[in-house]
């Protein structure tokens, strides 16, 4: 018996070293986006350094929502505040994983579902290239038992989970691209002005919109993200917060309207509002020049949607506290303008 208690202690003791030893060196070699448009790891890591029940209203999904919203404009048109808590493709089921993790710092009275991932096509992100969608989303997350369930979600396997709890298993090989920020940069200062707003560049080549109208048929989502679509519903009804379920503009593809329409029908079923703003497009006044690609609306298109979204907000949610006055807010859009003046404003049409 003694022996074996031996064999425990050291054993424990040799994981302990090795933790301290693993912990700083996964910090240095972990991946980080820290500047440029896609600074996510500001948007992600930053998220967790902001103010305590500062949010009002948080935004979760993948890039259409990131590319979509931003909260600097909503602020400035309603003094509501918000945060856009999303990731490239991020999987329904890392979605319901993110409002868990908002939740433990914010408590907003409502959260904006952004859906297009509710029919993903896949069950894991882990084959290929898709391995960075999964690393995307799993690589700024603190480590918790959050992040441990998100891990089990999204691989069958555990050689596949441990890398994603302990990216050094990814990244291990990033000796020749470390650069000085590497070593330097401290989550606990990473904060994003954009509260996870990405300004995309306006593109020259034009994308049509598909006319997506009149299909009424409904097809069957992948059974995983239906089940994690209804869990997130179900999270916000049990937390008591209201949830909106929206669909950004994005040029939605004609094969997806039907997926969009179950989606629809499911939050029906449980009483949530939903709205499809690719059908408010000459309300919002947007056209193909305005999109950065064919699915994500440029600096100028979401600026303008934005403006739009503030306003059905305001008539929808009347009651969202406000905090028009805030200096650092002010600050934030004032650097905010000054990036979007960068670019050459859209053309007008001629009709």
């Amino acid at each position: 018996m003694g022996d074996k208690r031996k064999f425990l202690v050291k054993t424990a003791a040799f994981l302990v070293l090795l933790g301290l030893i693993l912990y700083p060196l996964q910090k240095v070699m972990a991946r980080k986006s820290l500047s440029g448009t896609w600074d996510m790891t500001n948007k992600v890591a930053g998220f967790y350094n902001e103010a305590e029940d500062q949010f009002e209203v948080m935004f979760f999904g993948p890039s259409h929502a990131y590319a979509a919203f931003s909260p600097l404009v909503l602020w400035e048109e309603t003094g509501v505040k918000s945060y856009v808590f999303s990731t490239q493709q991020q999987p329904i089921w890392a979605t319901y994983t993110y409002i868990k993790e908002a939740l433990k710092k914010q408590s907003p009275s409502l959260i904006v579902l952004e859906c297009r991932m509710a029919w993903g096509d896949k069950d894991y992100y882990i084959e290929g290239k898709d391995i960075g969608v999964t690393y995307s989303y799993m690589d700024d997350l603190p480590l918790s038992w959050n992040k441990v369930a998100l891990a089990m979600e999204s691989a069958p396997d555990w050689e596949n989970r441990f890398g994603m709890l302990f990216s050094f298993m990814m990244y291990h090989g990033r000796w020749n691209e470390l650069h000085r920020s590497d070593f330097t940069f401290r989550r606990s200062q990473a904060r994003d002005p954009y509260k996870g707003f990405v300004m995309l560049e306006p593109q020259e080549p034009l994308y049509p919109r598909p006319a997506f109208e009149g299909i009424t048929e409904a097809a069957p989502l992948l059974e995983k993200n239906q089940y994690w679509l209804e869990e997130i519903i179900k999270l916000c009804q049990g937390e008591g917060i209201q949830l909106w379920i929206v669909k950004s503009p994005s040029n939605l593809e004609l094969e997806e309207k039907p997926l969009l329409n179950t989606v629809k029908a499911t939050a029906d079923r449980y009483g949530v509002p939903f709205h499809d703003f690719n059908e408010d497009y000459e309300a919002i006044g947007l056209d193909e020049s305005l999109f950065y690609d064919a699915h994500h609306l440029d600096a100028f298109g979401a600026d303008l949607f934005s403006h739009y979204f503030a306003g059905v907000l305001s008539q929808q949610y009347p009651e969202l506290n406000t905090a028009p006055d805030d200096p650092v807010w002010k600050a934030d859009l004032e650097g905010y303008r000054q990036a979007q003046s960068q670019y050459p404003p859209p053309e007008v049409p001629v009709d």
